[in-house]
């Protein structure tokens, strides 16, 4: 009944908030849609380039490393605001999908996918700061995990259209595709305006400011968790069709079907259960729970061979996931004030970026020869280690983010209550 509960949507949310939301729907489902296309055809295109697993993990290793220059938009948004920045990076990700169906090559591929990266990096960062600020604290959650459902339902979209790209390199009809939302850059261009809460500041402080002036507390811990999610989801995710098709000789059709059925659940309790549950009873013991839920469903599907434990591994892992984003970005954008808290969040999500590189790149030194399943559950204990960081960060929920209003959260007491 308390699951159910943390389903309904808030009594009240405002027309305003109501109308930010259906704009928003549009950014993330092109996020969802455009920015994982290259998981959706990493098998298609492992298969037409001829690359090894190692090889797999030098790719996908050296587009996430593009991906740090992602930051720079983003204290481009704490300064002159982040309407701009974050259209550029709209703009960036589904053009550099289309450059992707057209170039050649491997590093060509590389490098488009790079860009295509820094693009979705971008949306990421801003899109979630621009909503925390615009909706108020009492549905701040609930919001965020909206935004995650329609990036969710392009992401599912991604899957439906995956088998057009099951031949030969076929799989550059995948990326011509997701380049679709660039048609709807004008309309967000002249509907989408500047946050309310967004002032811009008559110092700018440096990019390294999060690292002091007494923000370092907050910080350090958040980077932590966010480097060790990514060290685990990230080659816990891509290489899951990898898994399916390469290695348990599922058909694509029938892989992408199963990801297709079990997500679709997973991601809509998750995100909507999570959302709420972050509203209501807090912002720390949301994401310790969604955490473990998300490893345990993550490694079992690792080592399942079968199709009803592979179905239950990706669910628990999609639904852990989707239930840890809400409550993570709401505290991240409670976390910080307003001149800090774009470039904050990029360098919590470079901090994610590093911890794909460092996922990868163990995996690299290690995969052959232990195998995937032991390198995914390796990475597995070390995120359940790091969640012990979040002992250290205050509790956020009720925290406005307007100019005038926002208060400091308290101190964080010595255990997360569960």
């Amino acid at each position: 009944m308390r699951l159910l509960g943390a389903l309904r949507p808030p009594d009240r949310i405002e027309r305003r908030e109501v109308g930010i939301l259906g704009l928003f729907a549009i950014v993330a489902f092109a996020q969802g849609w455009s920015g994982t296309v290259i998981t959706h055809a990493l098998p298609f295109v492992q298969t037409d380039l001829g690359l090894s697993d190692a090889e797999v993990f030098d790719l996908m290793a050296a587009i996430r490393a593009a991906s740090l220059l992602a930051l720079g938009l983003s204290w481009w948004g704490d300064h002159r605001g982040r309407r701009r920045p974050l259209l550029l990076g709209f703009a960036l990700l589904t053009s550099a999908n289309l450059a992707t169906a057209l170039v050649p090559g491997t590093a060509a591929f590389t490098s488009a996918q790079a860009l295509a990266r820094i693009g979705t990096v971008a949306i990421g960062s801003l899109a979630l700061v621009v909503l925390a600020e615009e909706v108020g604290p009492r549905v701040r959650g609930y919001a965020l995990g909206l935004y995650a459902l329609f990036g969710s339902l392009g992401t599912g979209w991604g899957l439906i259209v995956r088998p057009l790209g099951a031949g030969g390199d076929d799989w550059r009809i995948l990326f011509a595709l997701s380049a679709v939302p660039l048609l709807a850059l004008p309309f967000l261009y002249s509907r989408v305006a500047e946050s309310r809460a967004f002032v811009p500041a008559p110092t700018r402080p440096p990019l390294a400011a999060v690292f002091r002036r007494g923000h370092a507390a907050r910080f350090w811990p958040m980077a932590l968790l966010a480097f060790a999610i990514s060290a685990f989801t990230s080659p816990a995710a891509n290489l899951a069709l990898v898994r399916l098709e390469n290695t348990l000789g599922w058909s694509a059709g029938a892989a992408s079907l199963l990801l297709a059925l079990t997500r679709a659940p997973g991601v809509a309790i998750g995100l909507l259960a999570g959302g709420r549950m972050a509203d209501i009873a807090g912002r720390r013991p949301t994401q310790a729970v969604a955490i473990l839920i998300g490893v345990t469903g993550g490694i079992g599907f690792y080592f399942a061979d079968d199709g009803p434990l592979l179905a239950i591994g990706i669910f628990l892992s999609t639904m852990g996931g989707s239930a840890f984003g809400p409550a993570f970005a709401s505290h991240r954008s409670e976390l910080f004030p307003t001149d800090l808290r774009a470039t904050a969040g990029a360098w919590i999500v470079n901090a994610s970026v590093l911890g794909g590189l460092t996922g990868f790149a163990a995996g690299r030194l290690v995969v052959d020869a232990w195998g995937v399943p032991p390198t995914i559950a390796l990475l597995g204990g070390f995120l359940l280690l790091s969640a012990s960081s979040l002992l250290l960060l205050p509790e956020t929920r009720g925290i406005s983010l307007m100019p005038g209003q926002q208060t400091d959260p308290p101190e964080p007491p010595s255990a997360i209550p569960m």
